[in-house]
């Protein structure tokens, strides 16, 4: 584990109500912008249960540290949370041997995206997401508002090389998949070998060549309509989905 320096400004109910169950301990202060409504009661509750001081703010207050416009009057500021670090990935992945899934994202430039993939994760109990260092987006507020504290249970991993880690991970006994609208097979006729990395590429382009080379097998998603392709969080909520449905 890598220790992270510095504060998170984490907004949004959700997000900050997974983030007093998860880690109260690493919570500084709470700012709401409307300290007696009572739609923040179990955010204040929690505060309160662990000693956590709230002070009321603004919500253009809240919008100018955050970038956030929709933060829901709510702004926590915590710990940054420890990095789980490319050379750890082997032994974290063998404490979480129930979970069969693990999520590689090919390059994210959109927070919302990454966000929407995190609150996936979490829904499937997928190990974690792993994503480049470089050519991706940061772990930011507009991600982790997204992920409506997801962000909090699911570990995003930032590596140097995808390639490099797929090549770790099928010297651990994972088998990688990545799709491809260019693949022959459809994800419903695909049958996984488990423990499974699913690769998913960049929202611009898909799955690089280099990757898809790294990868046992591609699978696609058939599409039926006049639309072409999905959005990379829609497409990879059909893939875990269905990936998850078929292998429990």
């Amino acid at each position: 584990m890598k220790k992270n320096s510095g504060k998170d400004n984490i907004v949004g109910i959700h997000a900050v109500r997974i983030l007093l169950k998860v880690r109260p301990f690493d919570v500084y202060e709470i700012y709401l912008s409307d300290i007696n409504s009572s739609k923040f009661e179990e955010i204040k509750n929690e505060a309160k249960k662990n000693s956590i001081v709230i002070q009321k703010i603004s919500n253009n207050k809240i919008y100018e540290i955050s970038n956030v416009k929709s933060h829901q009057g709510v702004l926590a500021i915590a710990k940054k949370k420890e990095e789980i670090t490319e050379k750890d990935i082997p032994t974290y992945l063998k404490s979480r041997p129930e979970n069969n899934i693990l999520l590689i994202l090919d390059e994210v430039s959109d927070p919302r995206n990454l966000g929407a993939c995190l609150r996936i994760c979490d829904a499937f109990n997928v190990s974690a997401v792993i994503i480049k260092d470089h050519d991706s987006v940061n772990i930011n507020e507009t991600v982790k508002k997204v992920a409506a504290g997801s962000a909090e249970t699911t570990p995003v991993i930032r590596v140097k090389n995808i390639s490099r880690v797929l090549d770790m991970l099928k010297k651990n006994n994972y088998w990688i998949y990545g799709a491809s609208d260019k693949a022959s097979k459809d994800v419903n006729i695909v049958k996984f070998k488990t423990p499974i990395a699913l690769v998913i590429g960049g929202e611009a382009s898909g799955l690089r060549k280099k990757t898809i080379e790294c990868c046992d097998y591609t699978l696609k998603i058939t599409m039926n309509g006049v639309v072409e392709s999905l959005n990379m969080a829609v497409a990879t909520g059909i893939l875990v989905n269905t990936i998850y449905s078929k292998i429990k």
